[in-house]
């Protein structure tokens, strides 16, 4: 399960981490198996995940294993002492949009890391999905879910293979969509996000495709860098545009 292969085959992926295995328990998500290891269950952190199982009414498979035994089947270079095996949240369920959606959509993102963070943030101020497509690393991948810490169960993650398909799909339901762009765009305070909407971010090196960038009805977004730095990560462009979205729509409340 710790390969895409083992997971596109058994629909099961692994969370590792107290931050994520909370976050698992805590949420409506299946949960086929818990490994703790036995040192573990000492710390802050082991006594918040046993009460977290102990409130869990539905966990059938609970390990209390040793540490050397952990530390073999953990797939992290610093073990952190607990782990869960859960089935991939709305695996093969299509995106669905609904009228008050701030969606976010992920386009070629390569760098698990930068996925993991992306939904971590969307999650924060209240996306109520995130689409990624094209050729992006996957986001249930061991470490997407840590980078994440736990906000795929939190946050609708959906995955799609054409981007071109998804933004023309939103475009058709009268979502207005946002590209995020490094420069020549339009600053994000000076962008209406309060109806329903799309933000759309693209490859670390690369941007987003030109087949997307020259769709009508898009607007370009560019977050200002009066410093001289040539780009953000993506993850953090999306930070602030989201931020900025969530501003707005705090406005109306």
């Amino acid at each position: 399960m710790y390969g895409k292969k083992a997971r596109d085959e058994t629909g099961l992926t692994v969370a590792e981490g107290p931050a994520a295995v909370l976050c698992a328990l805590e949420s409506s998500v299946e949960i086929r198996m818990i490994v703790v290891a036995e040192d573990f269950l000492s710390t802050d952190k082991g006594q918040e995940v046993r009460e977290a199982i102990a409130r869990r009414t539905d966990l059938r498979e609970v390990f209390i294993v040793s540490r050397s035994l952990y530390n073999r089947m953990s797939d992290t270079a610093s073990p952190q002492g607990v782990l869960c095996v859960i089935p991939w949240p709305f695996r093969n369920q299509p995106p669905k949009v609904w009228s008050q959606d701030l969606i976010v959509v992920g386009v070629d993102i390569q760098d698990p890391g930068n996925v993991g963070t992306l939904v971590r943030a969307s999650s924060a101020v209240g996306v109520t999905q995130v689409i990624f497509c094209g050729n992006t690393a996957d986001p249930f991948s061991p470490k997407a879910i840590r980078s994440s810490a736990g906000a795929v169960f939190a946050t609708q993650v959906r995955t799609a293979e054409d981007p071109l398909k998804v933004v023309r799909g939103l475009a058709a339901l009268g979502i207005k969509f946002f590209r995020a762009v490094p420069r020549d765009g339009v600053p994000p305070w000076k962008v209406e996000f309060k109806s329903p909407c799309a933000v759309l971010l693209g490859n670390e090196a690369g941007g987003l495709r030109e087949e997307i960038l020259e769709l009508p009805g898009g607007e370009d977004v560019s977050i200002p860098m009066p410093g001289g730095t040539e780009s953000l990560n993506v993850a953090m462009a999306c930070s602030m545009i989201l931020y900025e979205a969530l501003r707005q729509r705090m406005e109306v409340l």
